[in-house]
């Protein structure tokens, strides 16, 4: 587990705007070891940050109880933890949270921390501000202010805004016959206006054409539409004049839905060298250095912008809360699978899985334990049907697709893995929470000719069967539901 604790320069690590004004008011009414006056700063806190605050008091045998807990963490977390008690936590993360928890009332400093929980392949970070206070009777108390911390639309800024290449993603528009008549922009960067000298009031034109004025060039352009239409990435370099400057740009197309993600890499520096030194090569041995140089450089970003554009074709094509296929790249996937078992005459079946009342795990638990729970599930799913041979999507909800190459029983014998493996063990939706669930599984095998729809209809029709029947089944298309398994 990864763990951070810092009592100085809290300011400047926190994330929390709430953290900045919780010292202040902490500052105003510390008293050297004893910390702040506890009835003072505890009005305060309700009122500066009260869904994040915890109220602790330390217990005679080492622990520490919660007396009241803010609404966030338990909609986190899945559970109310007030009257409970630190050491009820995750073993590592009780250590942790004891160890700082004592340092604090010892130091009557405030404290900042970071932790790192993993559970079922997720990571959970949390920021916490631990402020000590002493009571009028004389009774230690914390009072902890605890966030969960989220990165993942930060990163996706981050990644755009500080990249050194021109990133633009763009999506085709069509006529009434589908015929591509032009590439409207989604997103682009401002590295994109630096690099082609446009106006960042441009960027979100209509059309790519009108930002980026190498596409006036009909060449250029074609390789456009062909990369769209023919679903092959591409890349080439472009010459053009900018404000008055030649520029060099590697532009590199990768494939984003029924579009394309355009990244450019501006060349200009190496062009330039490259034109000096077939002047100079024969006499000037320095030149030649200059050159490997400018290559492995080049060579450095570009291995920089292949890593770029594979994560955002894996964010287009997974979904967010389990990173299995979404529902698209998962239809594109079997589509091709199928037209491939069409010529070579191999068995496939489709298994759509539902996880059996969820609704009630929503109502009883809240929907951050229902989103674990859907987690907890896919990495499961991912156990027992990771092969080669197999696609696994999640269609929304709780409803899951699994394309299998192999016949009616290969799918019935891995549906009755999934099953005996729900029987077996309870879903981990939180540190201190597990969750016995059970789901129903319709499976239909291909028949020839037949399309991934009519496939899935008949798949979907036999799990209306199994539900229907009692739940926690399995029913194979046109016959009746199999009782469970496990």
């Amino acid at each position: 587990m990864y763990q951070d604790v810092n009592p100085r320069s809290i300011l400047t690590r926190a994330h929390a705007p709430e953290v900045a004004v919780l010292m202040r008011h902490f500052e105003m009414l510390a008293s050297g070891p004893a910390g702040a006056q506890h009835e003072a700063l505890q009005a305060l806190a309700i009122q500066a940050a009260g869904d994040d605050i915890m109220f602790m008091s330390p217990t005679p045998t080492g622990d520490y109880r919660y007396e009241t807990c803010g609404r966030t963490l338990p909609r986190t977390t899945g559970r109310d933890r007030t009257g409970g008690y630190v050491s009820n936590l995750q073993s590592d993360v009780a250590e942790f949270t004891i160890r700082c928890y004592d340092r604090a009332l010892a130091e009557g400093v405030a404290t900042y921390t970071v932790h790192r929980t993993v559970r079922t392949a997720r990571v959970g970070i949390f920021e916490r501000l631990i402020l000590p206070t002493t009571d009028a009777e004389g009774g230690r108390h914390l009072i902890v202010f605890c966030r969960q911390m989220s990165f993942r639309e930060e990163f996706l800024m981050l990644l755009m805004e500080t990249s050194p290449f021109g990133i633009v993603a763009v999506e085709a528009v069509r006529d009434e016959d589908a015929r591509l008549t032009g590439l409207g922009v989604l997103s682009a960067n401002q590295r994109v206006a630096a690099l082609c000298g446009t106006d960042p009031d441009m960027l979100f034109s209509s059309d790519v054409r009108e930002i980026l004025p190498f596409l006036a060039n009909e060449e250029t352009w074609a390789r456009l539409r062909y990369a769209v239409e023919l679903l092959r990435p591409d890349q080439f370099e472009v010459e053009f004049l900018a404000a008055g400057r030649q520029i060099w740009l590697q532009v590199s197309l990768a494939l984003l839905g029924d579009g394309l993600v355009i990244t450019l890499s501006d060349i200009s520096a190496l062009m330039r060298a490259n034109q000096s030194l077939e002047q100079r090569a024969a006499t000037l041995a320095l030149e030649v250095g200059i050159e490997r140089a400018t290559r492995r450089a080049l060579s450095e970003e570009i291995g920089q912008r292949e890593e770029r554009e594979k994560e955002l074709r894996r964010l287009a094509e997974t979904d967010p809360l389990t990173a299995l296929l979404n529902r698209r790249s998962f239809t594109e996937r079997a589509n091709a699978a199928i037209q491939s078992s069409s010529s070579d005459a191999s068995a496939i079946c489709l298994l759509i899985i539902d996880l059996d009342h969820f609704k009630q795990i929503n109502d009883t638990h809240g929907h951050p334990a229902g989103d674990a729970a859907i987690r907890a599930f896919a990495d499961l799913l991912l156990g027992v049907f990771r092969t080669e041979s197999c696609l696994i999507g999640r269609f929304g909800g709780e409803e899951f697709a699994i394309l299998i190459r192999g016949a009616a029983g290969d799918a019935l014998e891995k549906a009755s893995l999934m099953q005996a493996a729900l029987a077996e063990r309870a879903l981990p939706v939180s540190e201190t929470l597990e969750l016995a669930v059970t789901a129903s599984c319709g499976i239909a095998c291909r028949r020839e000719g037949e399309t991934l729809a009519a496939l899935t209809n008949r798949a979907d029709q036999a799990l209306y069967r199994a539900k229907k029947e009692g739940r926690n089944r399995i029913a194979l298309a046109d016959e009746q539901p199999l009782a469970n398994a496990a």
